[in-house]
């Protein structure tokens, strides 16, 4: 096992996307708790992200997007899953200052818009969260 976490929170731009589907595939493979969060949020979720999530029987625990600023908390493992996100986190990290950090660098879905792109994106994220979550176990502290 390579740490243990408390929680886990997936950082993207607008958290509408992929942080969001981190968010909900992250149960099926870990008992440790996720949420999400974006550096600036978007109103709403992407409406394929709902398809998404659906075909793949993934829930989402929220209708609603959220900052990073009201989401992280100490002890948190936090991964970014695009680039503009984790720049931002090197640059101007949250507070309190998430002591552990991964970047996962997944294409932008809403770029394209495609049910396909969206399906890339969970495909890419669900491939990273099985090689992860076997190495973390759940911590208390």
């Amino acid at each position: 096992m390579l740490a243990a976490a408390r929680r886990i929170v997936f950082v993207c731009t607008h958290n509408s996307a992929r942080s969001q589907l981190a968010a909900a595939i992250w149960p099926q493979h870990s008992p440790i708790p996720a949420a999400s969060a974006g550096t600036d949020p978007a109103d709403h979720l992407h409406p394929r992200t709902i398809r998404i999530a659906r075909r793949h029987g993934l829930h989402l625990d929220r209708a609603a997007t959220a900052h990073i600023r009201d989401t992280v908390r100490r002890g948190d493992l936090v991964v970014a899953v695009c680039d503009a996100a984790h720049e931002l986190l090197t640059r101007d990290p949250p507070r309190p200052k998430p002591r552990r950090r991964l970047h996962w660098s997944v294409p932008d879905p809403a770029a394209v818009n495609t049910d396909r792109a969206f399906e890339t994106a969970y495909a890419d994220l669900l491939s990273r969260i099985t090689r992860l979550a076997p190495a973390l176990t759940p911590s208390t502290h």
